[in-house]
């Protein structure tokens, strides 16, 4: 498939949700944690736990 047209602008990817928002992700996140996600009819019998978040990244040394 070739697809065109207009950039739609930076996005943002943290395990499988991606969002040109991080609020959003931090949302899907969250939502994901308390199980207010509907999973696929057919592939609903297991539950992957969200990865913990990563840690900060380290202060460059001066």
């Amino acid at each position: 498939m070739a697809l065109g047209g207009e950039p739609v602008g930076p996005r943002f990817i943290e395990w499988n949700f991606v969002s040109s928002s991080r609020e959003r992700i931090e949302q899907a996140k969250a939502d994901w944690r308390a199980g207010r996600m509907k999973l696929p009819d057919l592939d609903d019998q297991e539950w992957i736990p969200l990865p913990p978040d990563p840690p900060p990244p380290a202060n460059p040394m001066s």
